[in-house]
């Protein structure tokens, strides 16, 4: 076995050995993310985001991988057996309400539910921000049809054919849009009218993108049912041209296996599924973070874990309990209501590129906003004059300006000085004070979206293990740790593009849900629940089957959300791997009562109130291949060895300045261990280990921090 170096990476193994490549790349809101693995080598590489052309900045960072491996980016490419892509491109369309011109057809008499938006009210006295949910469908282009159904799925009123075609020449003949959505009352329960119609416009109009919104979900609730089909009409256009241009650009360069694109639900779908339902790409990088965290948590045996994702632009958070990851299915995205099932993170602007500012009451804040990739934060030189995370953590020397990227993008110190000068002059600030400003001010915002996903739910965060990774995240990770309460945070191997190494442990993924209500009393509704499962199943065999996957390399997940007799909400659990019988009742029931009070609170469970199961959920899965990731044996390096130079740094936490050592994370190798104060430089990344908090390197490669007393 061999080492080669490039870049200050390090890659063990040889790779010219013709070995098959696995890669992974997360388009991120300021970086571009690659991990590759090939055999026994593990390359990674990191590019900004290009946001006029996405596949530049993938090509560049799958480049960069290709060299740290020290192969040509053509030859990687054609030894890649499968590259798995995450991107943000439908996350950017919502967020910045750029999307097709959309027309609706609705149920007659419902044509202002879109404008109703369930209630769009905010938690926020404040009248002067209680805002209307944004229009992004003209309301000219929202046109009523003569139809209906009943909830139990009985029809009321037949579908008026020439009703839909007249609707559908409006919409493209007159109103000029790309897509329709088809939004029917009750369509959850019987989609037989949306399907008719949605046939009638592609026969008519085969060009126009048509969702109805029985495909999309098939969950009670008009309106975020309605807008998970009007959003996946949204933004199909700007789908579409990232998916097409990506693999299109790859297969140019020399891309000899096959494309996945990965979905917020935690697993891939291929291209022709993401271009029918690209809204499910929504949410794709957290989620392969989260699917590659409980990959490695299983194996470090770990079945409590918290997580941190920091990039350039947010920071994401969210909770894996026994080893389960939370899906949420009534996700929120931007102000619209959605029954879009997706990997439950929660999500603020704290990522390196945040910017800091004062608000107009004179109070000192970081993000929301973020100078993203461009024009990026002051340091970048790039037309960005106002402080960010970055350029904090550049003033207090926690990062070399010399070595960003490996050197590949060269970072101004006293740009960064001059923005935080600027900003932390109204408070009195000198620069150094400012920068630890902007640290604390972004350590509380991340710990409080920790304790949200763990307190507000039940969970107590000092039982858990922080799992802390993206390229800043570990700048900060041990300061939110001790801020909760957590003993132990973990920095995986790779943590900087740590979410494109979770989309190479992922499979495909299908999710199908269908709202029943339940109460499971007696033999013959347990029999309706069991038909109901056996269709849900049955359809998502076939989908993956249509997928490629054969019969032996598909597995069948099933759950339930239940909820107390007269409730809203609902709380998902797991059911048998099978259908269920009268005896299997009360067992669920009670377990329901621990789950309710584990969320809630003890004794917060309704004994007397019937528990009823709401909806009925079959998530199915095709095993993809994946690279193997083994363990290496401990080969604790001399403090001399790792150690790269001394820094003088400004301490934010103990407002001083002191040197401290600085060390090379390519030396550090299995069953090292390093005190703090220190730094650990990667070449895309740097840990600071505070006082009193101990880093040691284990067999897969992972960095784990804890106090010494733990």
């Amino acid at each position: 076995m061999s080492t080669a170096k490039s870049n200050g990476a390090t890659v063990n193994g040889d790779a010219s050995g013709g070995s098959e490549a696995f890669v992974g790349v997360d388009v991120g809101g300021t970086h571009t993310d690659v991990q590759v693995i090939m055999g026994s080598l593990e390359a990674r590489g990191k590019a900004l985001t290009t946001y006029d052309d996405f596949s530049r900045g993938v090509l560049g960072a799958v480049g960069v991988a290709a060299e740290n491996l020290g192969v040509s980016l053509e030859e990687l490419l054609g030894s890649t057996q499968l590259l798995v892509n995450a991107t943000t491109v439908v996350t950017n369309a919502i967020t910045q309400l750029s999307g097709a011109d959309v027309g609706i057809l609705v149920t007659r008499g419902f044509r202002d539910e879109f404008r109703f938006a369930g209630g769009p009210r905010i938690r926020n006295v404040d009248d002067h921000v209680q805002t209307n949910v944004p229009d992004i469908v003209k309301r000219a282009n929202i046109l009523e049809v003569e139809e209906r159904t009943e909830f139990s799925g009985e029809e009321l009123v037949p579908l008026s054919e020439e009703g839909v075609l007249e609707a559908a020449r409006v919409l493209v003949e007159e109103n000029g849009v790309s897509a329709i959505a088809i939004c029917f009352l009750s369509s959850y329960s019987n989609g037989s009218h949306e399907q008719q119609a949605a046939e009638l416009i592609e026969a008519k109009y085969p060009e126009i993108f048509v969702t109805p919104s029985h495909r999309v979900s098939s969950v009670r609730g008009e309106y975020p049912r309605w807008m998970t089909a009007v959003l996946n009409c949204f933004v199909h256009e700007h789908a579409k041209g990232f998916l097409n241009a990506l693999g299109t650009k790859l297969h140019e360069a020399g891309l000899r296996g096959s494309v996945a694109f990965f979905q917020g639900l935690g697993g891939g779908v291929s291209q022709g599924r993401a271009e029918q339902l690209p809204l499910t790409l929504l949410g794709a990088g957290p989620a392969g973070g989260a699917t590659g965290a409980n990959e490695l948590a299983r194996r470090m045996g770990h079945d409590r874990v918290l997580l941190g994702d920091m990039g350039g632009t947010s920071f994401d958070t969210g909770l894996i309990y026994d080893n389960v990851i939370h899906i949420e299915k009534d996700v929120k995205v931007g102000r619209f209501k959605t029954s879009l099932p997706l990997v439950d993170v929660i999500s603020v602007g704290a990522g390196g590129g945040s910017i800091a500012w004062i608000s107009e009451r004179g109070v000192p804040q970081v993000g929301p906003q973020s100078a993203g990739s461009t024009p990026g934060p002051a340091a970048y030189n790039n037309g960005g004059t106002e402080p960010t995370v970055t350029d904090a953590m550049i003033a207090m020397g926690l990062i070399d300006p010399g070595n960003y990227l490996g050197g590949r993008v060269e970072l101004r110190s006293d740009l960064a000085a001059d923005a935080l000068r600027r900003f932390g002059e109204p408070m009195g600030w000198g620069v150094e004070e400012a920068a630890a400003a902007v640290h604390d001010l972004v350590v509380t915002n991340m710990a409080n979206a920790v304790r949200e996903v763990s307190v507000s739910h039940g969970y107590d965060p000092r039982e858990f293990v922080f799992y802390a990774y993206g390229g800043t995240m570990p700048w900060f990770a041990a300061e939110i740790a001790n801020v909760l309460g957590i003993g132990t945070v973990l920095v995986p191997h790779s943590s900087s593009v740590f979410c494109a190494r979770g989309l190479l442990v992922s499979d495909y993924v299908l999710r199908n849900d269908q709202t029943l209500q339940s109460a499971l009393d007696g033999t013959e509704e347990v029999a309706r629940v069991n038909q109901v499962a056996r269709e849900l199943v049955a359809a998502g065999e076939q989908s993956m089957r249509e997928e490629g996957f054969s019969a032996d390399s598909i597995e069948i997940a099933r759950s339930a959300d239940f909820q107390f007799a007269g409730q809203v909400h609902a709380l998902p659990m797991p059911l048998p791997d099978r259908e269920l019988s009268a005896d299997d009742v009360p067992g669920l029931k009670e377990k329901f009562n621990e789950v309710y009070e584990r969320t809630y609170g003890k004794g917060t469970a309704w004994p007397d109130a019937p528990p009823q199961m709401l909806n009925y959920s079959v998530t199915v899965t095709g095993k993809l291949p994946r690279p193997s990731i083994e363990e290496r044996p401990l080969e604790p390096s001399e403090q001399s060895e790792m150690l790269r130079s001394e820094r003088e740094v400004y301490l934010p936490t103990e407002r001083k300045r002191e040197v401290i050592p600085v060390y090379d994370e390519t030396k550090v190798t299995p069953g090292s261990s390093i005190e703090g104060p220190a730094l650990v430089e990667a070449v895309d990344t740097t840990l600071f280990v505070p006082r009193g908090i101990s880093a040691e390197r284990d067999q897969l490669m992972n960095i784990v921090l804890s106090t010494k007393e733990a």
